[in-house]
């Protein structure tokens, strides 16, 4: 489960050049409103195509699409949902991902958010940065643990049942997040 607003997406600026943060802001289409203007503010880097840099995507098309029920979308003025001040943790960003460019950040406000925007909408600004004399990649990997963890603790409390759980699918298989991926 993520919160999708690629329809939405107008342009952004996220930038990678302090390793261990991600910072930058997204501006989201409204129809009849201003954009909304999110700023991020992250742990975390870039996958290593682009870590240590600068990426810019922008969308030349953004639509309210999906507001009227489809695309999943169950109620109008969805991308009001998004909080203007995203803090949290990223997640996958790259742009080696099936041909576009993948964002991924897990919001304390809005949990996962995704966005998949084609790679001809993007530029990667500054130059390449040696990954030896950067500190590891903080990943995330144990951001998206902690993400299932958290949504099945709220499933648990929503149903009232303490045995209710969500699925991932792993390296190893299917799994609940209650299981180490050791099994």
């Amino acid at each position: 489960m993520a919160f999708r607003p690629t329809p939405n997406f107008i342009e952004g600026v996220l930038d990678n050049t302090t390793p261990g943060h991600v910072k930058g802001w997204i501006d989201f289409y409204r129809e009849g409103k201003q954009p909304l203007h999110c700023v991020l503010d992250l742990d975390g880097d870039f996958r290593d195509d682009i870590r240590g840099r600068i990426l810019h995507v922008w969308n030349d098309h953004p639509t309210d699409s999906g507001c009227d029920g489809s695309l999943g979308r169950i109620e109008p003025d969805y991308i009001d949902h998004l909080h203007p001040i995203q803090r949290g943790t990223a997640g996958d960003i790259t742009t080696q991902h099936h041909g576009s460019v993948y964002v991924e950040w897990y919001s304390e406000r809005n949990g996962r958010v995704v966005l998949n925007i084609p790679l001809s909408r993007s530029e990667v600004l500054g130059a390449e940065v040696d990954l030896s004399k950067l500190p590891p990649r903080k990943s995330h990997p144990e951001a998206f643990e902690t993400y299932l963890r958290e949504l099945a603790i709220a499933f648990r409390k929503e149903m009232k049942d303490p045995k209710a759980t969500v699925l991932s699918m792993g390296t190893n298989g299917i799994r609940s997040p209650d299981e180490s991926d050791q099994n």
